[in-house]
């Protein structure tokens, strides 16, 4: 039986670096799209929320399903903590790839810049989650 202090359901900071691996590795493409660029921009919050919604319960399905399956209620903090941490840093990583592309204008339009954010955000946090998963 899986204790707490299970080493593999604990994040730790090399599962950390590759969850900003794996994101920076969609991210990097898909924030230099010009797609993606004009989709944010008609984007409404509601779209938004629903992006960052859908990519939370995503990847908390897929971190239940290869590391928590029957044994959730033992792991609670580290299951959302794990999934906070891969949706975190990859908006993060989104964020700062968008800002080097020059195609976050945070300061400017805040609205704009967290809505691109987020888009590409979305399939950078699966592959976020497929290579913290591989380890």
């Amino acid at each position: 039986m899986a204790t707490a202090t299970d080493p593999q359901r604990e994040t730790r900071l090399k599962d950390l670096a590759q969850m900003v691996i794996g994101a920076g590795a969609l991210a990097l493409p898909v924030a230099m799209s010009k797609d993606t660029w004009e989709i944010a921009q008609g984007l409404s919050a509601g779209d938004v929320a629903a992006l960052a919604f859908t990519a939370v319960l995503l990847i908390g399905l897929f971190v239940y399903a290869a590391y928590f399956e029957g044994h959730l209620w033992a792991h609670l903090p580290n299951f959302f903590w794990r999934v906070l941490s891969i949706y975190g840093l990859t908006v993060i990583v989104s964020s700062l790839t968008l800002l080097l592309v020059n195609q976050a204008p945070w300061l400017t339009d805040a609205k704009l810049a967290l809505s691109q954010t987020l888009l590409v955000a979305l399939p950078a946090a699966f592959a976020a989650t497929i290579v913290d998963h591989m380890s």
